[in-house]
């Protein structure tokens, strides 16, 4: 049975994970974002040929969900929440 991870966010808190973590499933909700001006940002390690991983921002209402389909471990992957923003993850 794999435990399962939550943690409400709050304006400039930050999560990293690591391939140690364990993690092989992370869901991020950004409920707010400071009227648009934040967010927040996502950021993997990984890289596909020369291209290195940029970030991602999630304003209000937006999620994504990133799962390794054959439960292999994810990996690092950085979660900042912008000034004034807020949001909830859910991992395993």
């Amino acid at each position: 049975m794999s435990a399962i991870f939550t943690r409400t966010l709050a304006a400039t808190d930050t999560l990293e994970t690591t391939l140690s973590s364990g993690i092989t499933y992370i869901s991020i909700l950004c409920k707010t974002d400071n009227t648009g001006a934040n967010g927040i940002t996502i950021l993997g390690t990984g890289s596909i040929k020369n291209d290195d991983s940029n970030n991602i921002i999630l304003k209000a209402n937006e999620s994504i969900t990133i799962q390794n389909p054959d439960g292999r471990n994810l990996g690092a992957v950085s979660i900042t929440c912008g000034t004034g923003s807020t949001g909830i993850v859910v991992a395993m």
